[in-house]
């Protein structure tokens, strides 16, 4: 090792010992930096590993959560379709033990989670298989269903027409000034057009057999229909037939409202039309919130 004691012997060697502690001095001073930058930029990458690792957590938590809520949805209309009391009470009770279960789960790892129905919304499936679009007493105008806001599905399957002389078939939200679809056969080929709030189009199918409107694809016989868009409209509204014996078909839907008082028993059912669920994800480097709906199909109306 390098001898560092003064040598009375000559000022170069003086300079020369300077030279040396200067040297060791900034090799300290190197090193001592490397040993600063390497533990921030470890510290920095554990850090981001940290909130990576935790920010996954959440997204697949969400994930669970948003799957357990749509079996939950589905399984109460396998079991209770038709009460909206039981519905509720079912779905309530999945979220609340899949709650508790995931709660106790990750408190283990030291995360805060809560998972809470917030709120459902009432729906009806009416469904009429009776191959006519009047009401069963036989009223040709009347109101299928009242306060629609949104609906999942809407669909017309037209199957023929007695008489080529007869007044079209329509379908009318709220009155003839703001929206309504009308059918009509001339003997050969039936003709399908919208009035929304005056402005009249047709859709471009030609057709001369059985064919399906569907509201909630904007479609007629399988082609799109772009003046078909009912689900543009804002609701609520209520949704009318009119003239409902000049054809003959079937006709189904599942709205975010009620049946009309012509519309029977066996014609309707009691459904949830949608779930919001609220969740919450809580660690030491993540807050998560997050609501998840569940509505298949939903068309906004």
């Amino acid at each position: 090792m390098a001898d560092l004691r003064p040598d009375i012997g000559g000022a170069d060697i003086d300079r020369g010992q300077i030279i040396l502690v200067g040297a060791f001095a900034l090799a300290v001073v190197f090193v001592a930096l490397a040993l600063v930058m390497n533990a921030a930029i470890y510290t920095e990458n554990l850090a981001t590993r940290s909130e990576s690792a935790e920010t996954s957590n959440a997204h697949a938590f969400h994930r669970a959560t948003e799957t357990t809520a749509t079996e939950s949805f589905r399984y109460a209309h396998d079991v209770h379709s038709g009460d909206h009391d039981a519905l509720n009470q079912s779905v309530e009770d999945a979220i609340e033990a899949y709650h508790n279960a995931t709660r106790r789960q990750q408190a283990a790892h030291a995360q805060l989670t809560n998972v809470s129905v917030a709120s459902t919304s009432p729906g009806v499936n009416i469904t009429n298989t009776d191959d006519t679009f009047d009401a069963d007493d036989g009223t040709d105008d009347w109101e299928v269903a009242s306060g629609v806001r949104q609906f999942h599905t809407f669909r017309l399957d037209i199957e023929g027409w007695p008489d080529s002389d007869s007044e079209e078939l329509r379908v009318v939200a709220d009155d003839t000034e703001t929206w309504y679809m009308n059918v009509s056969f001339d003997g050969s080929e039936y003709t399908v057009g919208v009035n929304d709030s005056g402005t009249y189009s047709t859709c471009d199918s030609s057709i001369a057999a059985d064919f399906t409107v569907d509201f909630a694809a904007g479609t007629v016989d399988g082609d799109d229909c772009a003046s078909l868009d009912l689900a543009s409209e804002s609701g609520p509204y209520d949704l009318r037939f009119e003239n409902g014996s000049v054809a003959n078909g079937d006709f189904t839907m599942l709205v975010n409202g009620t049946a009309g008082s012509r519309v029977t028993d066996d014609q309707q059912t009691q459904v949830l039309y949608s779930m919001d669920v609220d969740l919450i994800y809580w660690s030491s480097d993540v807050r998560y919130r997050s609501t998840i709906r569940v509505g298949p199909g939903e068309i906004d109306g």
